[in-house]
């Protein structure tokens, strides 16, 4: 069975359309940047493929130069799009000056040299290079999303860079050369029509991306606490599993401050609970300043905080719990335009050799807050 080009640029070049619709959609209701990169990466791929089909019957401006650059800029709004779903602050470097070269390159093997092999060399060397620095992007981030997220789009770059290579070295092997697209192969036409559907398995691809963002952001929400930003019990637990885990495999030395605010319910009567709120939210942000970046710090009560240090030694967690204790906890203004301050407890323990799990760390420090808050408050009690 021969396969007729156009034909299948045509039923795949539907297909796309349909998911450039979709994904279309699903940006303007959910107003992320990189869905509306990847919908323009979508939607140049269709124009491309549709210029392509009418090869011979328009301008080669068209069919040529801009069907070549639209095919190309699916791969480079693909980029951005993962840039910005990644948090990168800057794209991927060169990437203007690439479009600049590429649209030169076209101009000059369309209308100087006229040559279709140095145009099927330049657009899959530019499309195999494009897709491998896709993939290569998506692999930093298996840590983060995991395999089940990652594999349909990896694959369908690793297909888009190996059809590349493929149609160069058919191009180069080609027996008396070919001149034209609609004079190659049907070899050449198979590994068009696996690049037009390595497009469409992209989009689908975009869609797992998409989905794995959305879990993940919504595993942070479940895990943080809304109003100071630090993690709550939920994401604190297993935090705290792994801090022991490394604590015990690495033989480093661990802390743990349980943190309490003094007479809490006091602030709410007398000031009202938008008062206890600017009381725990400046707390958390107060945590935040004199912590170090790799420091676990949570939110595991109503007024109760948790800090978790790693490789610090009990003098070296008694400073950092003074520290905390003296900074300033100043966390408002009263109606008399009088400061608001608060003070806290705070119990340390940290982990011995005969220790086998974490909850014995947590218990002696939760001992030691209460012993703090019998012997007057405001003090560091260490367990």
């Amino acid at each position: 069975m021969t396969l007729h080009l156009p034909t299948v640029l045509f039923f795949a070049g539907l297909l796309t359309v349909a998911m450039t619709v979709g994904i279309g959609l699903l940006a303007y209701r959910e107003r992320r940047d990189y869905l509306w990169h990847w919908t323009a990466a979508l939607a140049s791929t269709f124009v491309g493929m549709v210029l392509f089909a009418v090869r011979g019957s328009a301008p080669d401006l068209l069919t040529v130069v801009l069907a070549n650059m639209l095919l190309l800029g699916n791969l480079l709004f693909t980029l951005s799009g993962y840039q910005r779903l990644f948090r990168h602050s800057k794209a991927p470097r060169g990437m203007g000056a690439l479009v600049f070269v590429q649209l030169i390159a076209f101009l000059w093997l369309t209308y100087g040299l006229d040559h279709y092999p140095s145009r099927v060399h330049a657009f899959n060397s530019t499309l195999a290079a494009l897709s491998l620095a896709s993939a290569h992007l998506l692999w930093q981030q298996r840590h983060r999303l995991g395999w089940t997220v990652l594999a349909l789009p990896v694959i369908a770059h690793l297909l888009h860079a190996g059809i590349g290579v493929t149609r160069i070295v058919m191009t180069l092997t080609d027996a008396g050369g070919v001149t034209s697209l609609h004079a190659a192969s049907q070899a050449h036409v198979v590994a068009i029509m696996l690049n037009s559907f390595a497009a469409i398995a992209l989009a689908f691809g975009f869609l797992a991306l998409h989905a794995g963002d959305l879990l993940e952001e919504l595993n942070e929400q479940a895990s943080t606490d809304a109003l100071t930003g630090l993690l709550n019990r939920r994401g604190f637990d297993p935090a705290l599993q792994l801090e022991w885990e490394r604590h015990r495999r690495l033989s480093q030395p661990l802390a743990l401050l349980l943190i309490d605010i003094d007479h809490f319910k006091r602030i709410n009567d007398l000031h009202g609970h938008a008062a206890g709120d600017a009381a725990l939210r400046h707390l958390g942000q107060v945590l935040r300043q004199h912590l170090r970046p790799y420091d676990l710090s949570a939110r595991i009560g109503g007024e109760e905080f948790c800090v978790v240090q790693s490789g610090v030694h009990p003098e070296e967690a008694r400073q950092t719990a003074e520290r905390l204790r003296k900074a300033d906890l100043c966390f408002g203004l009263d109606a008399q335009g009088e400061a608001m301050r608060m003070t806290i407890s705070i119990g340390l323990a940290t982990a011995r050799p005969e220790d086998t799990e974490p909850a014995q760390l947590l218990a002696r420090a939760d001992t030691a807050l209460y012993l703090a808050k019998a012997e007057g408050r405001n003090r560091v009690m260490p367990g």
